[in-house]
This record gives structure tokens, sequence and C-alpha cells, in this order.
């Protein structure tokens, strides 16, 4: 495929209505009062801009880069459509919050008149959950779901729960969009390290987690992450160590017994807003197109990691009991198209297919991190069978 690089900036949405960080088990409000608690003369403004990289090598505002030529549209067929079209709606369970989905649903509705899309927010464990009580009982459930926790979403494949169908798109797309039979990865999410610049200048700032967790020793507790309870956490630790082996395992061990370890990456943030931590690591993407604005009080910095990023693919599948299957099918292929990638961009998803101009894309990651450290490729092999072997690891050496 052609390389994939930087683009155009673009704002992902206006500075009234950024005020949501998203994580896989749900989503947390940052208010903007809130985010300024580290010092009561800071003005903390989250607002999105584009991004590039500079020397320091965390992503920054950039003009234009190539990437790569979009392939022609490949929609579903007629009859496929028209059926969507007569069903009317759909709907979709999301870990993703409200103003990530925003973009999407109201691209795909201006597309698709007459079609509507009602999004119920819940965590990768409520969505499915609640898919299996619907289903028993004969109620209506999701036509769509969308996830990130790997493992559960196999589980859900294995149960039959899943269409199994291969859409058109799959042919401009990279062998690791499709993730499992009938599921689709609509991003590739990265999980990055964030820094209260206030507290650990951007010069001293480690932009790998070897040196991080070298630097955890000096500053005890003043490190965070999130617990392997949730699924981005996991996906990162897995796929981390999945690359690097004992020598990643090391740095995590070596980062367990000086980090903090909140639920969500909401708690993360606010806190590290408030100055309670100085640095945080395997942070949910989302956040970059929140801490950057030409105006804000640079107090939040985040920063690839350039030893591995672990990018997660976010799922997305039409269930066997949807009532309306075929506008599902309608608008998963929406989600894979040029034009649908494009508006995940605006929610600050990661876009990954060629032709897609889009600041948080893949090309920004791999100009920072360079392709060998850009951790992409689907699901981790075995990961349903080595879930418990690498929760059981990570809670020995964090303490849990």
């Amino acid at each position: 495929m052609p390389r994939r690089p930087h683009h155009s900036p673009r704002s992902a949405a206006s500075l009234h209505n950024i005020h949501a960080i998203a994580n896989s088990g749900g989503s947390m409000v940052i208010t903007l009062p809130r985010a300024c608690a580290l010092a009561a003369a800071c003005t903390v403004v989250l607002t999105a801009c584009g991004g590039s990289t500079d020397t320091n090598g965390s992503a920054k505002p950039t003009s234009a880069v190539d990437v790569g030529k979009a392939a022609p549209a490949t929609p579903l067929d007629p009859k496929t459509i028209a059926r969507a079209k007569d069903q009317g709606s759909l709907l979709l369970y999301t870990n993703a919050d409200a103003d990530q989905m925003a973009p999407l649903t109201k691209a795909f509705e201006a597309k698709y008149a007459g079609i509507k899309v009602r999004v119920l927010n819940m965590n990768d464990t409520q969505t499915f959950q609640r898919y299996a009580t619907e289903t028993a009982t004969g109620v209506r459930t999701a036509d769509v779901v969308m996830a990130t926790d790997a493992v559960d979403m196999l589980n859900f494949v294995d149960k039959g729960s899943v269409v199994d169908y291969d859409d058109p798109n799959l042919a401009h797309l990279p062998s690791y969009a499709k993730l499992a039979p009938g599921v689709f990865a609509m991003s590739e999410d990265p999980l990055v390290a964030v820094y209260n610049t206030a507290l650990i200048s951007k010069d001293e700032q480690p932009k790998d987690l070897k040196s991080l967790a070298e630097l955890s020793k000096s500053i005890k507790g003043k490190v965070g992450t999130t617990d392997i309870s949730n699924p981005q956490s996991f996906g990162a630790v897995s796929n981390y160590t999945a690359k690097h082996g004992e020598a990643g395992w090391k740095n995590i061990e070596a980062l367990g017994p000086n980090s903090g370890v909140e639920s969500g990456n909401g708690n993360l943030i606010q806190k590290l807003a408030q100055g309670q931590y100085r640095a945080t690591y395997f942070v949910a993407g989302s956040v970059r197109a929140l801490i950057e604005g030409e105006k804000a009080a640079k107090i939040l910095n985040y920063t690839y990691l350039t030893d591995g990023t672990p990018l997660l693919p976010r799922a997305v599948a039409v269930t066997k009991k949807a009532k309306s299957p075929d506008a599902g099918k309608l608008f998963v292929n929406f989600l894979l198209s040029v034009e649908g990638q494009q508006a995940a961009c605006k929610g600050g998803f990661t876009p990954y297919r060629d032709g897609v101009k889009c600041p948080y894309g893949l090309p920004a990651i791999e100009a920072v991190v360079g392709k060998d450290n850009m951790m992409l490729g689907g699901y981790p092999k075995d990961i349903v069978k080595n879930k418990p072997s690498i929760v059981e690891r990570w809670k020995k050496a964090y303490g849990r």
C-alpha cells in the first residue's frame, strides 16, 4: 500500500463543545474549571487543532503531508441499500462518547437521508451483557456493536452473535482491517503518554516507556496509568509485551511499584491536570485533539512512545439479532469508506486508510515513532488464551 503520512490541519470540534475524554469503559467530562485546578491563575483551554511532529517527539500542528491516493468508492449493492432505507433506522452500542460519534452519525444521516442512527454509549462489558439479555428476552437490541476489547469481541463472535460477511471496502484496506469473521476495524487508536508540563518540562519528558520507567523511580506515586481491567490498558500492555517480550515486561514491572492506578482515562487526566500526577502512560489517544490549542496554557502535553506505540483497533460488527441488519451493514460500509474515515477523524478517532486527510491519522504516528515501532496488525495472536496470564503478571507488578 502507498505510504500514509501527515495531513492538513483540521479541527476535531469547536472550542465550545470539546469537553469529553473517552475511554473504553465509558466517558468522562472535563470542564474547563476542573482542568484549571492545577493553579488558580492557569487557563487550560482544551481545544483541537491539527497535528504533526516537532523535535521533541510529540505531535504538533502541521501543514500538509502525503496521505496517499483515495481508492474508488465501494458501496454496498443497490438492493442492500434499498432494504436499508426501508428499515429506516439503526441502533448502535458503542464505547465512544457522544462528542466522538456526532460527526460520524451526522455525516451518515446526511448521506443516507431517512436512516436515523440511535447511539447508546456504554462500556464493552455492558454492551455484550446487554445484548445477551435483550436477545434472551426477545426485545430490541443493537444492530451494530463497536468495541475495543479484543477478548470480549472474539468471544462474541464465537457465540455466533455476529453476521459473517465481507464489506466491499476490504479490497482497498490493509489486511488487519478484518479482525474476525464479520468484524472490522473502523479505526486504529493509539495509547500515548501525557505529561504535566508545569511539573516536567517538555525537554525532560520521556519519549519512550523505558525512560519513563527509569524516571518513575524518582517520582514514585506521581506517575499514573489505568487498571488492567480497562480494555485499553489491557490492549496496551498485551501489545507492548508481545512486541518486546521480557524486555517489555521489565519496563512494565519497573513502572508498577511507582505508579498510581485509575479506573479510566477521565480520572487519570483530571488528576494530571490538577498536579496529582506528573506523568501518565497508556492513555487513550482521544486526548490528542483535546490537549492542543493555540491559545491554551501549556499545561498538558502528549507524546507517542518511540519504543512502541500500541494501536488498538476499534471493532465494529453487525449483530445476528439485528432488527435492521441492512442499515447496520450500510453504516459499517460508511465507517470504512474514505468519507466515513474523514468524519471519524473529526471525532478524534484514528483513520487508517489511504486518502484520508487527518492530523491524528497513522501517518502522524509513523512520523514520530517509525513504522517498526507502530504496534499495528489487528488482534494479537492467542489473545483470548493469554489474557489470564497477562492480567496476573500485571497485577503482581502493580500490587493489585
